[in-house]
């Protein structure tokens, strides 16, 4: 089973992976549970997800720093892609992580 998920920016891979301690960074800097900033991703939708790809990075990516996370949130952007299109790598990462089961929303 794959147990980490692949986002492209800019032509570079970068492994991403969400574990316990992954989860526990991102709750600590959002100041709330993960699903708690999910549920009211509406209120803060760029620091959610500049968070999330900062954690995720953690266990793959030792040392990956915040501000590199939001120039990836940019690239990724400047590649073309939407925020949608970035809201489905983000379910596409909880999957991989093995939050739920393919095709589960």
């Amino acid at each position: 089973m794959k147990t980490f998920y692949t986002f492209t920016v800019g032509g570079e891979e970068y492994k991403m992976r969400l574990t316990a301690s992954a989860i526990m960074a991102i709750e600590k800097k959002l100041g709330k549970s993960l699903f708690a900033a999910l549920e009211q991703i509406q209120d803060n939708l760029v620091e959610t997800v500049i968070t999330i790809i900062w954690g995720a990075m953690q266990p793959l990516n030792a040392n990956f720093p915040f501000e590199k996370a939001a120039g990836l949130f940019d690239g990724y952007i400047d590649d073309g892609h939407s925020v949608e299109d970035l809201m489905r790598e983000i379910n596409a990462l909880f999957e991989a992580s093995g939050f739920f089961k393919k095709g589960q929303e």
